[in-house]
C-alpha cells in the first residue's frame, strides 16, 4: 500500500474504532453542555448580582462573574472538535437570544427599573431561557 492508505480491518477493529469515536464525541457534547449550563447560571447569578447589590461593586462582580463563564464555554465550545448535527445553528441562536435577553434586561434595568428587585430577579430567570432551551433541544438526525 504505497498511496498511505491503512489495511483493511477486521469487522471487530472497525466497530472498536466507531465506539472510540461515539464515546470521544459524547465526551466532548457533555463538556459543552457543561460550559452552556455554567454560563445560564453565571448569567442568572451575574445579573442578580449587578442589579441587587451596590454599585458599583454589583456591576463589577456581575460583570466578571459573567466574562469567566464566558472564556470557559469559549474554550470548550472552540476546543471541541465533533459536534452534533445542527449544533452550530442552535448554539448561535442561543448566543443571539441570549444577548437580546441580557441587553434588555441591562439597559432597562439601569434606566427605568433600579433598585426594582422583582424585575431583576425576573430579567435573571429570562436569561437562562436560551441556554435551558439549548440544553433540552434534540440535535437533528
Amino acid at each position: 500500500m504505497s498511496n498511505g492508505a491503512t489495511p483493511p480491518t477486521s469487522p471487530a477493529e472497525t466497530l472498536a474504532k466507531a465506539d472510540a469515536l461515539a464515546a470521544s464525541l459524547n465526551k466532548q457534547v457533555i463538556g459543552v453542555k457543561v460550559a452552556i449550563a455554567s454560563y445560564a447560571s453565571a448569567s442568572l447569578a451575574g445579573l442578580l448580582i449587578m442589579g441587587l447589590a451596590p454599585a458599583p461593586g454589583g456591576i463589577i462582580g456581575g460583570t466578571a462573574m459573567l466574562m469567566g463563564a464566558a472564556v470557559m464555554l469559549s474554550v470548550v465550545g472552540a476546543s471541541a472538535k465533533a459536534r452534533p448535527v445542527g449544533f452550530k445553528r442552535r448554539y448561535l441562536t442561543m448566543i443571539g437570544a441570549w444577548a437580546i435577553i441580557y441587553t434588555a434586561v441591562v439597559a432597562a434595568g439601569f434606566t427605568l427599573f433600579e433598585g426594582n428587585t422583582a424585575f431583576w430577579i425576573i430579567g435573571a430567570l429570562l436569561s437562562i431561557v436560551p441556554g435551558v432551551w439549548f440544553l433540552l433541544a434534540k440535535s437533528e438526525r
